[in-house]
């Protein structure tokens, strides 16, 4: 057992506490339950002699040599850490001993079961419109959740103008997605939509 350095910024500043303890020897993976809570977006960034670096918690609180909260050259709030060069190696050959994984996460607030609630709340089915009918539509999530760009992809649009209009509606009404990081570098998401539009009050039979 060794004691593992965890910090936490807490108000403005720099609040920081070392606590945690762990077995090096176990394989760690981060994994984020869903659906994402506002919580579960928040990142804390950490940087060891100016280097980000994925796992902080490997670090023992008696090498760091100096922390100091600050923007990183991505805008986080982060904190940099100073350690010997030798040890910062030491870290990294660590480092590679774990399994982890940093992919993004980017959903509607409560998961696509919210998302289809939404949509089925929402919809305004185009007066005469018979059938059924699935239009898809592309947009972009921001870093900050919000949807910007929608367009109908060419390929799943209506011969209903109103239809298509009716669907980029949507898609700009729709709210802030939860968006979690595990790298400084946020990326905006590429999103497909696809929305049903079908006749009131009409039964479909497969």
């Amino acid at each position: 057992m060794k004691t593992l350095l965890t910090i936490s910024l807490l108000v403005v500043q720099s609040c920081m506490v070392f606590a945690q303890h762990c077995c090096t020897n176990d394989s760690v993976v981060r994994e984020i339950q869903f659906p994402l809570t506002e919580q579960d977006t928040e990142t804390i960034f950490f940087y060891f002699n100016n280097e980000w670096f994925a796992m902080p918690e490997l670090a023992q609180a008696d090498s760091i040599q100096k922390m100091e909260v600050k923007n990183d050259e991505y805008g986080n709030r982060a904190v940099f850490c100073t350690v010997s060069p030798k040890y910062l190696e030491q870290l990294k050959a660590e480092r590679k001993r774990h399994l982890i994984n940093l992919d993004a996460h980017c959903e509607f607030p409560g998961g696509n079961g919210k998302l289809k609630e939404w949509l089925d709340a929402n919809i305004r089915i185009p007066e005469g419109f018979t059938g059924k009918e699935r239009v898809v539509v592309e947009f972009y999530v921001q870093p900050d959740g919000t949807v910007t760009d929608p367009q109908i992809v060419d390929r799943f649009k209506s011969k209903n103008d109103a239809v298509n209009a009716e669907a980029l509606r949507l898609a700009n009404a729709l709210p802030k997605f939860r968006v979690k990081y595990f790298t400084p570098q946020k990326k905006r998401f590429c999103y497909w939509l696809p929305i049903v539009f079908k006749e009131p009050g009409a039964v479909l039979i497969k």
